[in-house]
């Protein structure tokens, strides 16, 4: 196990501190858990790289981390209020179809590893963004209007990464198929 698997266990572990967090409103304690969980993530792709560490395993627990801390820290905020439940079930939604279509591609051998996109990236970033903003709104006085945006923003470059994971995994099963 390399420095930056461990990291990434590390946040994967965060999940359930971050959660309990929200759950009794803690946001202040929350928002440093996801600080924390963001600088890990930031720091096991950069060390994996400058050590050339990178690992099956860590092509794995990287996603698995960032994917289980946006879904669970969605549902929580929207169950808290604090964010729109449908922001929340787009979010989560996108997450399963496109681990559902992986399983699929992998196990009918047209798929080894999974390569994110551009869409897919930029959708994370908004994602993680819209996390943090909430969790610092709950603490500091904050612009509606940019939360707002900044949802409906989320919700669209999402479902956009959704859509363009889809049509690209019908494009690789199809192109096996004939």
């Amino acid at each position: 196990m390399n420095l930056p698997n461990l990291l990434s266990l590390l946040r994967i572990f965060l999940v359930a501190p971050f959660l309990i967090a929200v759950i009794y409103r803690y946001y202040g304690l929350a928002l440093a858990l996801f600080v924390v969980a963001g600088l890990s993530d930031y720091l096991d792709g950069y060390l994996a790289r400058r050590l050339q560490q990178k690992s099956v395993l860590g092509t794995y627990l990287d996603p698995l981390g960032d994917k289980l801390l946006a879904s669970v820290a969605f549902v929580a905020l929207s169950i808290q209020g604090l964010v729109p439940a449908w922001l929340a079930v787009i979010v989560v939604a996108k997450d399963v179809y496109v681990a559902l279509g992986s399983a699929v591609l992998f196990y009918s051998g047209n798929l080894r590893v999974v390569i994110p996109s551009f869409w897919g990236k930029f959708a994370t970033m908004l994602q993680i963004v819209a996390i943090g903003l909430v969790l610092l709104a709950s603490q500091v006085a904050f612009s509606r209007l940019l939360l707002a945006v900044l949802f409906i923003s989320t919700a669209a470059i999402t479902t956009i990464a959704c859509v363009h994971y889809i049509w690209h995994g019908t494009r690789i099963f199809k192109e096996s198929s004939e």
